[in-house]
């Protein structure tokens, strides 16, 4: 066989079994996205033993989202599937969506006042903003749509 002939089946074979660690736009923008996701959990941990954890709904929620968030995080740095980042969007955006409702009309009876503790809402939307953001990017830059890479 040529040199020419068995090129380009060895670049293919390389491409395929590319370590997911090969510096990229898409990987940096997951792996940053994946921070977000984990501070995001961070805050709602946080708030969770800041007291939160006593109010009706709203306390069980918050705890969820920390852990959901952190096994999220963990996924999207130990995986290439969209899908996980995917999901992640729409966990922030569920979280956002709440904090919104919280702050305005309020949710299951609890209306948020004031910053929060500390500012947290401030760096809750922030965090969670920045992973939206960050993975939508990292799918839109990545080819192949929502199947594992």
């Amino acid at each position: 066989m040529s040199a020419q002939m068995g090129e380009p089946a060895v670049r293919r074979a390389s491409a395929m079994h590319a370590s997911m660690w090969t510096p990229s736009w898409p990987l940096a923008s997951r792996l940053v996205g994946a921070a977000g996701v984990a501070a995001s959990g961070a805050i709602h941990f946080q708030l969770w033993t800041s007291g939160y954890s006593v109010i009706s709904v709203i306390g069980p929620l918050f705890l969820l989202d920390a852990i959901g968030s952190w096994l999220v995080a963990l996924a999207l740095i130990g995986t290439r599937f969209r899908v996980v980042a995917a999901a992640a969007i729409l966990i922030e955006l569920g979280a956002v969506a709440g904090l919104a409702l919280a702050s305005t009309a309020g949710l299951f009876g609890f209306q948020e006042s004031g910053s929060g503790v500390g500012g947290q809402i401030m760096a809750a939307y922030g965090t969670e903003s920045l992973a939206v953001v960050l993975l939508a990017a990292s799918l839109v830059l990545t080819r192949g749509g929502l199947r594992r890479e």
